[in-house]
C-alpha cells in the first residue's frame, strides 16, 4: 500500500485552505495593452494549461504553436467530489474531445509524447491558467476569467486576462499545476482516444478506460476530498444525466476523517455492473430514434450517422411536391378543408423547430426567457378519419428519412415520459389516438414539468406529440405549454381507401432532403437568436415560430412553381395568442350552437350570450371553457353558465347567435 502516499498529502496552497485562508497573488498594475490572441502565445515552445470548457478547434490553433503542451480539462461547475459525478465528467471530456475534427491529430501528438492530456478530479478546481516556456529561458503565464476558447481569446465576450511574464510568476503557477497534475488530475491515453475514433461507444463500452478508473487500477486506491455545498448548479455539459445512471451502480463508499475512500475491489464491482448496464442499454439504443443536432460543429445526426445538410435541388423540390400533395389531398374530404390545411402547415412548423427548443429553452432560462416561450408539447386533436396519424408519420419521416413506429397509449405517464425523453434525442415521441382516461389521468404531471432538463443540460432530448380524437378545455396553466392544433375534418370509409393511395405514394416519395436544408438555414438563425437573448435587450422576444416558418416559407417559394395559400409565416401569436389558447373552447361553444341551441339564451336589449352547461355536464369543464375564452367576451361564470357579451361572441365564434322562431314566441307569452 506505499502507493498510498501519492494521495495521501496536499501541497502547501490545499493546507491554506483547509484553515479557512485564502492564497493571494498580490501583484501591481503596469499596463493595459492590445493584442490578439496570436501576439499574446507567440514566441514560447511549451505549454502548461488548465481549462474547465474549451473550443476544440481554437485549442488546435493554439497547441500548433508548441513542440511540447501539457492541458488538463475540468467541468467547473460540476461541484461534487461523487465518484459518480467524477466518472461521468471524465467520460463527457473524452468523448467531446474525441468528437472533434482534431482528434486524430491528438492521438498522434499523444503517441509521440509532445502532447499530455488529462481531465480533473479535483473539481473544487476554479483556475485557468495558461504557462508558456521558450527554449531561451523566457516565461509568460497568463490567467484570469479566460477558458481556452474562441469566445474568450477571439474578444466575442468580455473577459479579464492578466499576463506575468517574469520568473517568479512562473515558478509558483508552474509549481500550482505541477500539484494538481500529479494529484488531482487522470490522464487520457492515446489508445482511448483512437479507439473512440473507430468506435463513438468504446469509452462507455469499456469503462475501464475512464481516466480514474486506470488510475485507481495502477494505484490501488484514491482518497476524494469532501466538497463545499453549492446553492445553484449550472451544468457545462449533459453530465448529470450519466452520473444519475452510474451513481446506483457504485457501492456505498466509505468515508474516513471526511474523504471518501475509492477502492480497487470497488472498481472490479463497478465495471461489472457497469458493463451488463451497458448491454441492456444497446439492446434499447437500437430501438430508440436519436436526432442529434450539433450545435458546435452545426451537424445533424440520426443514430449516430451524419446526414447531409446540403441535398440536392431535385431532392428537396421531390420532397415539397410529396409534402403539398399529401397537404392538397385534404380538398377530398369533408368539413372546412381550408382551416384543416393551415392547421397542419401550423403544427408542421413547429414539428420542423422543435427539435431546437431544449437547447433554447436551455438559453432562456439562463437569461431570463419563460420556458413557455419554446413549447415542447403538441397536441393534434378531431374527429377520427382526418388525417392525424398519418400526418404525424409524414412529418417523422421528413424528419430524419425513415419511417418510425408511434408509441402506444400506456406510454403516456410522466415517469415513462421522462424515461424517453432521457433515452431519444430530437425526433418527436409521438403517441398516437390517445384515450380520454389516460390523458385525463396523467396529463398535468407531463406538461407542468416545467424544469425537465434544466439542470442536466439536456439540449437534445425530444417533444412529445398526441394525437387524439377527444380534448376537455386546457387549464390556463396548460395552455400556455402545448401547441394545439384541431382537424375538424372528416373523409368516408370509401374515399378513404382510394385517398389512402395517394397518401401513401406521398409517405413512399418522402425523404429528409427538405428538412435537412432546413435545418442548414436554420443554424446560423438560432446562432442569432441566441446572440441575441444574451443581449439582455428587453424589447427583444426570440420568436422561434416566425424564424422557423419564415425558413420554410422561403424554401418552397425557391423550390415550388405554385405556392399554397396555407403557407404562410406565422407567429408565437398564432399559437398562444388568446384567440390561438380559446381555440377549443371556442370549437365546444359552437359545436354546442349548432347542436344543442337551447343550451343558448340570447338576450339583444342586455347585449348578452348566456351558454349553460347540460344536465349532467361536469362543472370543472364549464370552468376550464370559461378560463380559456378571450378576454375581449368579458365573460362571466355565474352558476352553471357563462354569459358573455353577444356583439364580441358573433365575431369570435363567427355565428349570427339568433333567436329561432319558439324562442321569439316564448319571450312574447
Amino acid at each position: 500500500m506505499d502507493q498510498m502516499t501519492l494521495f495521501d498529502f496536499a501541497p502547501e496552497e490545499m493546507e491554506a485552505a483547509e484553515d479557512g485562508k485564502l492564497k493571494i497573488v498580490k501583484a501591481e498594475f503596469k499596463e493595459v495593452v492590445s493584442q490578439d490572441w496570436s501576439e499574446l502565445f507567440d514566441g514560447f515552445d511549451e505549454l502548461y494549461g488548465i481549462t474547465f470548457s474549451s473550443g476544440i478547434q481554437f485549442m488546435e490553433k493554439v497547441l500548433d504553436k508548441f513542440e511540447y503542451a501539457e492541458m488538463i480539462f475540468g467541468c467547473e461547475n460540476i461541484l461534487s467530489s461523487d465518484m459518480a459525478a467524477i466518472i461521468s465528467m471524465q467520460l463527457k471530456t473524452v468523448e467531446l474531445l474525441v468528437k472533434s475534427k482534431i482528434a486524430k491529430r491528438l492521438a498522434e501528438r499523444i503517441e509521440s509524447e509532445s502532447l499530455d492530456i488529462r481531465v480533473s478530479r479535483d473539481t473544487m478546481s476554479h483556475e485557468k491558467i495558461f504557462i508558456l516556456k521558450a527554449k531561451d529561458g523566457r516565461t509568460r503565464v497568463i490567467t484570469g476569467s479566460a477558458n481556452l476558447s474562441a469566445s474568450a481569446f477571439l474578444n466575442r465576450q468580455r473577459e479579464d486576462i492578466v499576463c506575468f511574464d517574469d520568473k517568479e510568476a512562473f515558478d509558483y503557477y508552474k509549481d500550482r499545476f505541477d500539484s494538481f497534475r500529479d494529484i488531482c488530475s487522470d490522464e487520457v491515453s492515446d489508445k482511448v482516444i483512437a479507439a473512440v475514433l473507430d468506435d463513438d461507444d468504446y469509452v462507455r463500452e469499456n469503462v475501464e478506460d475512464v481516466p480514474i478508473i486506470r488510475t485507481v487500477e495502477q494505484n490501488q486506491m484514491v482518497i476524494l476530498e469532501p466538497s463545499s455545498p453549492v446553492e445553484e448548479i449550472e451544468i457545462v455539459a449533459d453530465i448529470k444525466g450519466l452520473e444519475a445512471e452510474i451513481k446506483p451502480l457504485l457501492p456505498k463508499q466509505k468515508e474516513e476523517n471526511g474523504k471518501v475512500l475509492f477502492t480497487g475491489e470497488h472498481t472490479r464491482g463497478f465495471k461489472r455492473k457497469y458493463k451488463d448496464q451497458v448491454q441492456k442499454n444497446v439492446t434499447k439504443k437500437k430501438m430508440l430514434p436519436k436526432l442529434h443536432v450539433d450545435y458546435e460543429f452545426k451537424k445533424l445526426l440520426f443514430n449516430g450517422k451524419e446526414l447531409n445538410l446540403n441535398p440536392s435541388s431535385d431532392a428537396i423540390k421531390r420532397d415539397i411536391v410529396a409534402l403539398t400533395s399529401y397537404i392538397g389531398s385534404l380538398s377530398d374530404f369533408y368539413g372546412d378543408t381550408d382551416l384543416a390545411k393551415q392547421n397542419y402547415f401550423k403544427f408542421l412548423n413547429w414539428f420542423f423547430c422543435s427539435p431546437f427548443m431544449p437547447y433554447l429553452r436551455y438559453i432562456g432560462n439562463k437569461y431570463n426567457y419563460p420556458t413557455t416561450s419554446f413549447p415542447v408539447f403538441g397536441i393534434l386533436y378531431g374527429d377520427s378519419n382526418g388525417g392525424k396519424t398519418t400526418f404525424t408519420k409524414l412529418l417523422s419521416k421528413m424528419l430524419c428519412g425513415q419511417k418510425i413506429p408511434v408509441n402506444s397509449n400506456g406510454d403516456f405517464t410522466a415517469t415513462n415520459i421522462s424515461d424517453l425523453k432521457r433515452a431519444c434525442e430530437g425526433l418527436p415521441i409521438i403517441i398516437d389516438d390517445l384515450s380520454k382516461n389516460q390523458y385525463d389521468t396523467h396529463y398535468e404531471k407531463v406538461f407542468k414539468d416545467d424544469t425537465w432538463g434544466l439542470r442536466e443540460h439536456f439540449i437534445n432530448y425530444p417533444s412529445i406529440v398526441i394525437s387524439t380524437n377527444k380534448l376537455a378545455a386546457l387549464k390556463p396553466d396548460i395552455s400556455k405549454r402545448v401547441v394545439t392544433c384541431r382537424i375538424d375534418i372528416q373523409i368516408e370509409k370509401e374515399a378513404g381507401t382510394y385517398n389512402g393511395k395517394k397518401i401513401n405514394e406521398s409517405l413512399r416519395q418522402m425523404s429528409n432532403a427538405f428538412y435537412c436544408e432546413y435545418v442548414r438555414r436554420m443554424f446560423e438563425v438560432i446562432d442569432d437568436m441566441v446572440a441575441s437573448m444574451t443581449e439582455d435587450d428587453e424589447n427583444y422576444f426570440p420568436d422561434i415560430f416566425l424564424e422557423s416558418s419564415k425558413v420554410i416559407s422561403e424554401i418552397i417559394h425557391e423550390y415550388n412553381d405554385e405556392i399554397p395559400e396555407y403557407v404562410s409565416e406565422l407567429k408565437y401569436a398564432d399559437y398562444f395568442g388568446d384567440l390561438a389558447i380559446g381555440r377549443g373552447a371556442i370549437d365546444k361553444i359552437k359545436t354546442a350552437w349548432n347542436t344543442e341551441p337551447k343550451q343558448f339564451k340570447i338576450d339583444e336589449k342586455k347585449n348578452q350570450l348566456t351558454y349553460s352547461y347540460p344536465d349532467g355536464g361536469r362543472y370543472y369543464e364549464l370552468q376550464y371553457i370559461h378560463q380559456e375564452l378571450p378576454p375581449v367576451l368579458e365573460a362571466k361564470l355565474v352558476s352553471k353558465s357563462i354569459v358573455m357579451k353577444l356583439d364580441a361572441a358573433r365575431d369570435v365564434f363567427g355565428e349570427g347567435f339568433k333567436k329561432n322562431i319558439f324562442d321569439k314566441f316564448m319571450s312574447l307569452s
